[in-house]
């Protein structure tokens, strides 16, 4: 009777063993189980990536986690299972941290941050023996409930910076639903008193005010609370105004632009994307508001069926998008290159340019990184829309999957 032939190790090609029914040898299994077994060592780059800075900036642990499970350095992203193996954890309960409250527990945290080997010059918590290399940021991090973290110099407009970097951190993990509340609590309790409470209220406050209010619009907004986001954004735009800041009024406009265009009404949305567009400095600080203004231009006239218009108004946007200054002004939403293309992915799917729109599809998935969970989502949801208008409702199942 003719031998097997011999089978080899596909990791190191040593010849495996009769009685070895697996596809390594037996160091390589064990070596492949320890680096399974514990966390990998990572560069000092690994720690700089967005999602990290947001999620340190928030305290919150679970976000941590997250951003560290889907680091780009890592060859896969990390499973919920395996970080938990390390932690002690089941899978369960690390899907509960990553999208529940923050924890608190001085123990846990110093567990999680040894553990996973974090920098302590990011912590906002001492580790025993290893103190921080500098003070805490200041955040507030809703756990349903308010907390205001300690900060250094007493500065009230520097809490509420603080406050929305927060918030906006967390609307990119979770939405707005569970979110909304906290923020419109945070505005009553801890910004408005700034405005009423004081003879001659800064101008900064005003702005701060605009900002988060326009933000707590498009949290109602995403808990399909329309008429009240309805509401926020005409504060915003009054809380601009109060302030004299142009840019935030038109980003106000850009918000009820968008709004109109929810409720079908086209014409509506491009006025207002005009009249934010007559406000707006025309300086490269203010380069990715315009591009927005032009985005919802484009949109409305996409929706209303006039294909000219909408091209030249996408045009516009690209042109304004490219001299933007990346700084900009502190108090306005982001716009960048994805965001831009979403936004031409639902006008080119308007006017019936569906290939062309599954570009710009696909484009947004690219850019994006995996801490943007929910324009990750909304751009699937164009390209399932696309899948049905050319009658693939495989590929529509696909999208949405």
């Amino acid at each position: 009777m003719d031998a097997a032939p011999a089978r080899y190790c596909q990791t190191c090609g040593s010849r495996l063993a009769r009685d070895n029914a697996g596809s390594a040898c037996g160091p390589c299994e064990r070596r492949q189980h320890q680096r399974h077994s514990q966390p990998p060592t990572v560069p000092a780059h690994f720690w700089q990536t967005d999602q990290l800075r947001d999620a340190f900036a928030a305290q919150h642990m679970g976000l941590v986690s997250a951003a560290y499970r889907l680091n780009p350095h890592h060859r896969r992203p990390i499973s919920q299972e395996r970080l938990g193996s390390w932690l002690g954890l089941t899978q369960a309960q690390v899907s509960r941290i990553e999208s529940g409250p923050a924890i608190r527990d001085l123990d846990r945290l110093t567990h999680w941050a040894r553990t996973l080997g974090l920098p302590p010059h990011l912590l906002w918590f001492d580790l025993p023996g290893r103190p921080r290399g500098v003070p805490a940021t200041p955040t507030v991090w809703p756990d349903g409930g308010l907390v205001a973290a300690p900060f250094a110099g007493g500065n009230t407009l520097e809490t509420i910076r603080a406050a929305a970097l927060a918030f906006r951190a967390a609307d990119r993990q979770m939405g707005g639903g569970r979110l909304y509340p906290v923020v419109v609590r945070f505005i009553q309790t801890e910004v408005a008193p700034q405005l009423v409470g004081h003879q001659h209220p800064p101008s900064a406050m005003f702005s701060a005010a605009s900002s988060l209010t326009d933000l707590a619009g498009w949290l109602a907004y995403d808990d399909e609370r329309g008429d009240l986001a309805a509401q926020h954004f005409v504060q915003a735009f009054g809380l601009a105004t109060a302030a004299a800041d142009q840019a935030l009024s038109a980003q106000a406009l850009v918000s009820q632009s968008h709004l109109a265009l929810e409720h079908e009404r086209p014409r509506d949305a491009v006025r207002l994307a005009d009249a934010g567009l007559a406000l707006v400095p025309d300086d490269p600080d203010c380069g990715a508001l315009r591009s927005r203004l032009y985005a919802m231009k484009a949109r409305g006239s996409a929706l209303a069926g006039t294909r000219p218009d909408c091209l030249a108004a996408l045009w516009d946007a690209e042109q304004e998008l490219a001299r933007a200054v990346a700084a900009g002004h502190e108090w306005l939403s982001p716009f960048d290159e994805a965001a831009l293309a979403a936004e031409t992915a639902i006008c080119l799917r308007d006017l019936g340019d569906l290939n062309h729109a599954e570009r710009q599809a696909r484009r947004v998935l690219e850019l994006s990184t995996p801490d943007r969970v929910r324009s990750r989502a909304f751009s699937n949801l164009t390209l399932a829309t696309v899948h049905l208008d050319r009658g693939d409702l495989d590929g529509a199942c696909e999208a949405g999957d």
